[in-house]
């Protein structure tokens, strides 16, 4: 048995993961989702995204419980 990779266009994906086409393009745009420019349009693989997605939310998440050091020094 292989596994089948497969690669969608944004608007299915966004339809996909209930989120916002604007939201995920400018994700792909900064590289924080993975995505494939095929024949000059984006493709992505839906899986792949929802790794992605996940590893930025838990680092939010991580993010949010660091205490925020203040500088006592005024400089």
């Amino acid at each position: 048995m292989t596994n089948q990779i497969s690669y969608v266009r944004l608007s299915r994906l966004a339809s996909r993961l209930d989120l916002p086409e604007r939201y995920l393009k400018e994700l792909a745009d900064k590289s924080l989702i993975p995505s494939l420019n095929v024949n000059g349009h984006r493709k992505f693989n839906p899986a792949a995204v929802e790794e992605a997605l996940a590893r930025l939310a838990s680092a939010e998440a991580e993010r949010k419980r660091k205490p925020t050091v203040l500088n006592k020094g005024g400089r």
